[in-house]
């Protein structure tokens, strides 16, 4: 092995090993704190009683704010660096934490909202585009495979500080832990090595130019656009409600609350061993399947009667969205040679788009019929989702 290959051996690892950190950091450990109490903060007594439209409003204004300056971002990305994106986006991200365990009522929220969309936008497509164009398709892939299998220790130790957390009584704390945590994890990623859209420094409008056309000419990412606004409800429901669920259907505490929460953790350990076991990117096992298996855990969540049936079907349905997720990913990816994260930010600026409007118009369906009846209706989404992105793979193998 020659000199030359060892060092680009060991630099391709560093590229990894930095990217999985970062997102442990953010991903499966601040959220790990903060996901038992984000929703109870938000939606009950205990925190700010936002009923589900104005939690939806919240959602939407943070996904109208990102909509607005993706493409933007994207662009700012492939300019001035994807590493630089990125961090601006955790240090937004953190300070609206900060600000949120602060307040106490929906219009300084807002704030929050705001911070929030800025943030989503910085790092739409940024990180991910990051690591693809430094390590290829099949570096990424592996990256999500160890990204999963690193999360366990990450999540483990994340679980435990929202346990005893929990012990406090207080629902600020976590969230103001959770800025901290993300602010440092920005620092963090400001020491990477820095990559751009191109090799070839551009304009801003050829940027633009370049990132919108690659999109437009793609039959595949037009179509992994469509799907996503299907798949907002069973991300809305895994995110969120089902924990709502929880505490009104089987009455479970803060603690208990923490506990489920961890124990979703195996939905990761799940999704590393089994990307890890693929030995080329197989794009029915990474996105058919687990789309399936996604509709069919959310038809089964209203007919289980035990808090652990249901815990163990969210474990199925976060399994499938982490395996899907990575999938669509790499596919997106494959579609785009340049200007890479201006491209995703379009993409992602349509599903901005489609988040403003989906928690309203799930939110309501929440309120009118109930949380029972909307699983039902996330496993019909999922399997519209399923067919849109078979469709995307038929006319993927006709492109080639």
């Amino acid at each position: 092995m020659t000199e030359h290959s060892t060092n680009g051996k060991i630099l391709y690892t560093y590229y990894i090993r930095c990217y999985i950190i970062a997102v442990c950091l953010i991903e499966f450990f601040a959220f790990k704190i903060l996901d038992p109490y984000y929703i109870q903060f938000m939606t009950t007594e205990k925190g700010l009683e936002l009923t589900p439209t104005q939690f939806g409003f919240f959602v939407s204004l943070a996904s109208a704010v990102t909509s607005a300056i993706d493409y933007l971002t994207g662009a700012f990305a492939d300019r001035l660096g994807r590493r630089l994106s990125w961090g601006l986006a955790m240090f937004c991200y953190g300070a609206g934490m900060l600000w949120l365990s602060s307040i106490s009522a929906f219009g300084p929220a807002l704030v929050t909202a705001v911070l929030m969309g800025i943030s989503y936008a910085f790092t739409s497509g940024t990180r991910e585009a990051w690591l693809y164009d430094s390590v290829g398709q099949e570096g990424t892939r592996k990256a999500f495979g160890k990204l999963y299998l690193y999360s366990i220790p990450f999540t483990a130790i994340g679980m435990v500080v929202a346990y005893i957390l929990g012990g406090l009584g207080s629902l600020r704390i976590p969230i103001a832990l959770t800025g901290v945590i993300i602010i440092a994890d920005g620092l963090f990623i400001m020491t990477f090595p820095e990559n751009y859209g191109n090799y070839r420094r551009r304009g801003w409008l050829e940027i633009l130019k370049t990132g919108f056309y690659q999109f437009l000419e793609s039959r595949v990412l037009w179509i992994t656009a469509v799907q996503s606004f299907f798949f907002t409800l069973p991300i809305w429901i895994t995110t969120a409600w089902w924990i709502t669920y929880m505490v009104e259907q089987f009455g479970v505490d803060l603690k208990e609350t923490a506990f489920a929460f961890g124990v979703t953790s195996l939905a990761a350990a799940v999704t590393g061993f089994y990307i890890c076991k693929i030995k080329i990117t197989d794009y029915r096992k990474l996105i058919l399947w687990p789309t399936l298996l996604s509709a069919l855990a959310f038809l089964l969540m209203p007919l289980v009667h035990v808090p652990w049936a249901f815990v163990a079907l969210v474990i199925v349905a976060i399994a499938s969205s982490y395996l899907r997720g990575s999938g669509i990913t790499l596919l997106e990816n494959e579609q785009i040679s340049v200007e890479r994260a201006t491209a995703l930010s379009f993409l992602n600026t349509l599903r901005s788009a489609f988040w403003a409007v989906a928690p309203l118009l799930w939110g309501t369906l929440i309120s009118a019929l109930g949380l029972k009846v909307t699983f039902f209706f996330a496993g019909v989404a999922s399997l519209i989702s399923l067919f849109l992105l078979k469709l995307a793979l038929v006319l993927r193998g006709e492109d080639s």
